[in-house]
């Protein structure tokens, strides 16, 4: 890993060396949390996500908040937005179930109802782990991400759509 939290891999076509992947610290996650927060206060927000070119918007806002900040529109910002998109609509699926709520002191989800809970890790097996990982952002990302996603009684799943 280079001193900005990238790891490296082999050297690629003409002796590059290709990013495998990028590790944030909090400092940059705080950064982008803060910085997301203002460009939905600032109307970069639609109805069912962002208007194009909020991620160059993003990427100015953190380079002015991190000086000297490698931190790019594509592919980091991007590639974090959609971890945290999919991490957000994992957890507003399984806390919209009846026996599944939210402990705010700690930023975890808490289990009311264990036949509830195994029932969802049976369909999900990549929630096994939700259960004792702390959620800092996810207050946050109800008011970035809240609206992106069809919820409650009246959402329907697009596969039931295509079956009608």
């Amino acid at each position: 890993m280079d001193a900005r939290g990238t790891t490296v891999g082999p050297k690629g076509d003409k002796g590059k060396v290709l990013r495998a992947r990028r590790s944030w610290s909090k400092l940059e996650e705080d950064a982008l949390i803060h910085c997301l927060t203002d460009i939905v206060n600032d109307g970069w927000k639609a109805e069912n996500g962002f208007k194009a070119g909020f991620q160059r918007e993003l990427e100015k806002k953190m380079r002015k908040m991190l000086s000297g900040t490698d931190i790019a529109a594509h592919p980091h910002i991007n590639s974090k937005i959609h971890v945290w998109k999919k991490e957000y609509g994992a957890l507003s699926d399984l806390l919209s179930k009846s026996g599944i709520g939210w402990n705010s002191s700690t930023s975890t989800i808490k289990i009311h109802d264990e036949e509830v809970w195994d029932s969802s890790r049976q369909a999900d097996p990549n929630l096994k782990s939700v259960h004792f990982k702390s959620w800092p952002y996810y207050p946050q990302w109800l008011n970035i991400f809240g609206k992106d996603r069809a919820t409650g009684e009246s959402a329907v799943d697009p596969i039931d759509l295509f079956r009608s």
